[in-house]
């Protein structure tokens, strides 16, 4: 069996196991529509490399050959992985929806690794960002028609499911469009809203009612569990705001994000100098005993009253 079919057969697997009334099955739906799609991103290094598939090699080396020339060799059997698999489409300028992608592998990871709750909404999530995922490979990437690929039950049953957890989708947002939400990076954030318990997006108000950002009280229908605003934010911005983290830690600035001095959760918005998740803001005379600048949440928290640099100072003389 070739790569590409063997992509397709397992893709195809996986929606049946999908659809079949047996719970026992969603794991496998998931695990086998995830592995199908890494598959075929496998196919498409395939199709890049040389006629020696180099690409599917997880190390190559450059090696003399016995006519004087440099040949790349693969070194050892592993084959790409996907951190390897990023990194080669990069290069080779392969656009692919990796948040999809990502999405779709966080739910198969916490699916296998925590408690078996709501397993078929959580696999109908994965699949639904799968179907992005594949059209994209399938279309752009490979050039082939996803219909006649997987055939019309397959691919039918992908668009179906994919518009079913979309209503689903829609309606717990409904619920939450309807609260004034004192922070604009909560507003911000809202896209990315999961549950901390499975990573589903189908998190939900308990009270469709209430409109008090404070107030929120969130519970999942993937997985049943109910959760506080706080460790939802917490999750929604590592997500929302994780590339302006990254710049500012790589450049020496200051996230964008920190943990609140009041109730410890990773919501504390530097430009709005307050928590979402609790609206702890900073006093206004929140300034550096010594010197009299300005303190950050963090300096507030840990430093009592004094700036870092004063507060290492006075922990020297110490």
């Amino acid at each position: 069996m070739t790569l590409f079919a063997n992509a397709i057969e397992t893709i195809q697997i996986g929606v049946e196991d999908l659809l079949r009334n047996d719970e026992r099955r969603v794991l496998s739906a998931v695990r086998n529509v995830h592995a199908g799609v890494l598959l075929l991103c496998k196919e498409k290094l395939r199709r890049l490399s040389p006629d020696d598939e180099i690409l599917l090699a997880q190390r190559f080396e450059p090696q003399p050959n016995d006519k004087g020339e440099v040949s790349i060799e693969a070194v050892g059997r592993n084959t790409v992985g996907v951190d390897d698999i990023k990194k080669r489409f990069k290069a080779f300028d392969v656009p692919l929806d990796w948040k999809r992608f990502d999405g779709m592998a966080d739910i198969r990871h916490h699916m296998e690794h925590s408690y078996f709750k709501g397993g078929r909404e959580r696999a109908r999530q994965a699949v639904a960002d799968a179907l992005l995922v594949i059209r994209q490979l399938l279309v752009e990437a490979l050039q082939e028609n996803p219909l006649t690929t997987l055939g019309p039950d397959c691919w039918t049953a992908l668009l179906e499911n994919a518009d079913l957890f979309e209503a689903e989708l829609q309606a717990c947002r409904v619920t939450l469009e309807g609260v004034d939400w004192d922070t604009e990076a909560a507003a911000r954030a809202l896209p990315d809203f999961v549950c901390p318990s499975c990573r589903s997006s189908l998190v939900r108000q308990r009270d469709p009612n209430n409109r008090s950002q404070q107030n929120v009280a969130l519970t999942c229908t993937a997985c049943g569990e109910n959760s506080e605003l706080g460790p939802v934010l917490g999750l929604a911005f590592e997500e929302t705001f994780g590339a302006e983290s990254h710049i500012a830690v790589k450049d020496g600035g200051e996230p964008p994000i920190s943990a609140c001095p009041e109730c410890g959760e990773e919501t504390f918005i530097i430009a709005e100098g307050r928590c979402a998740a609790c609206d702890f803001a900073l006093p206004e005379d929140a300034t550096c005993a010594i010197c009299g600048n300005g303190l950050s949440a963090e300096e507030y928290y840990e430093h009592e009253g004094l700036c870092s640099y004063h507060a290492h100072v006075a922990s020297k003389d110490d």
